[in-house]
């Protein structure tokens, strides 16, 4: 890996076409915080001539993994591929660094830790002691950390087989993710709804794993390939399409074949679609819903849609077929919301001063903010509970579900 890193970063050839498009170079117009100018000091560390010190970690640790660069790089520089060989490198030189990520894979990765921490974080809803964190803390802190907290479904077990309604159109199986089972079930379970009802079979193999995308962007090589290998056996059937419901996900899931170099790997990664981007292609008729009282519904791309998986308007596209709903995408759509995984926890002042952006262009009169990525809904969901603002932020095919006949 770590030669494959020092030869990617004679790619780039310093243009800068890829500064307009960063982020984090946006707000802090630090050299340091841009594509070529981070590219050069994962030069220097490969090379030696850099210590792994506080300042060149911060710089390299600041980027959202966003991939923006990418769609502009005349040089196609892998750059997402260069920004976790380069945390890998880092963890290998210091691997104190990996402790609270180790920690959090070790809850996040474990079906049995996954499904407690699930009940107790809807229990700590249900007793209002999440709202009284709120009120104790304000926008500060503990209090910020609860705001992310959407109102909870109560916990199930998603696995096993859900018939087509009807005439089945297709047979596909659906990705859970970790994140996403303990604090989006409202999305996993609407997904379901939603392509059984246009005529999907659903298969939610059991032992499906989290996606490896937070052990890959941290570092954790190792553990991203035993997350890998899992996954590809538990989805070895022979489906139309493998579906994710948080397009953070899916982008890591359609990579697979450049995290393995198992056969499999490319056929899985073949397969791969995020759910709304799947059906706003697929062959179903808009009768299958009722003609509700219209709403007016923003939409907002997540960074992994657009820039990964190049699919931007898969949530608008599916939402533009459903009637009585009116589309318009949500202003900034080009720009990173701050999320980036565990970004909005890890680093919230850059997250918050980017989702601060998303925010002023909420419109009043919009029902809800519809996205496709669960740490999007929980960064832009959290900025608006702590604005008192009144809209709430939901997948879109959670507004499709909720208007089928």
């Amino acid at each position: 890996m770590s030669n494959h890193l020092l030869n990617d970063t004679d790619l780039c050839v310093k243009c800068g076409l890829c500064l307009p498009h960063c982020p984090t170079y946006g707000v802090t117009a630090d050299e340091g915080d841009s594509p070529r100018g981070r590219i050069s000091l994962m030069r220097g560390m490969m090379e030696g001539t850099l210590d792994v010190s506080p300042k060149l970690e911060d710089h390299l640790d600041g980027c959202l993994s966003c991939r923006a660069c990418e769609l502009v790089c005349p040089a196609e520089v892998p750059y997402g591929r260069m920004i976790d060989a380069a945390r890998e490198h880092m963890a290998e030189q210091k691997p104190e660094r990996t402790r609270l990520d180790r920690l959090m894979a070790g809850v996040l990765t474990h079906v049995g830790r996954l499904q407690l921490m699930t009940w107790l974080v809807w229990l700590g809803q249900r007793l209002g002691f999440v709202k009284l964190t709120r009120w104790l803390f304000r926008n500060r802190s503990l209090g910020r950390m609860a705001s992310l907290l959407p109102p909870l479904a109560r916990p199930r077990s998603w696995t096993g087989s859900y018939p087509a309604v009807g005439e089945q159109r297709g047979h596909v199986a659906l990705f859970l993710g970790c994140v996403s089972r303990m604090v989006d079930g409202q999305t996993l379970g609407d997904s379901i709804k939603l392509l059984t009802h246009l005529g999907y079979r659903v298969d939610v193999p059991a032992r499906q794993s989290c996606c490896g995308a937070l052990a890959s962007h941290n570092g954790l090589m190792d553990r991203a390939d035993a997350l890998v290998n899992q996954n590809l056996q538990a989805f070895a059937g022979d489906y139309d399409a493998i579906l994710g419901t948080a397009s953070g996900c899916t982008c890591t899931l359609a990579e697979y074949n450049k995290l393995s170099d198992r056969p499999e790997a490319r056929a899985f990664a073949d397969r791969v679609q995020n759910v709304d981007s799947f059906l706003g292609k697929a062959d179903w008729s808009e009768t299958a819903f009722r003609a509700d009282a219209p709403i007016d519904v923003q939409v907002h791309t997540p960074c992994t849609l657009r820039n990964v998986l190049q699919d931007a308007d898969g949530g608008i596209r599916l939402l533009q077929r459903v009637p009585g709903v009116t589309v318009k995408a949500l202003p900034e759509n080009n720009r990173c919301c701050g999320a980036a995984g565990s970004y909005f926890v890890t680093r919230p002042q850059m997250a918050d001063t980017l989702v601060a952006k998303k925010l002023a262009g909420v419109d009043d009169t919009a029902a809800c903010v519809a996205t496709s990525n669960v740490g999007c809904a929980m960064h832009i969901g959290g900025a608006l509970r702590r604005a008192d603002r009144d809209q709430a932020v939901v997948n879109a095919v959670s507004v499709a579900a909720a208007r089928l006949a």
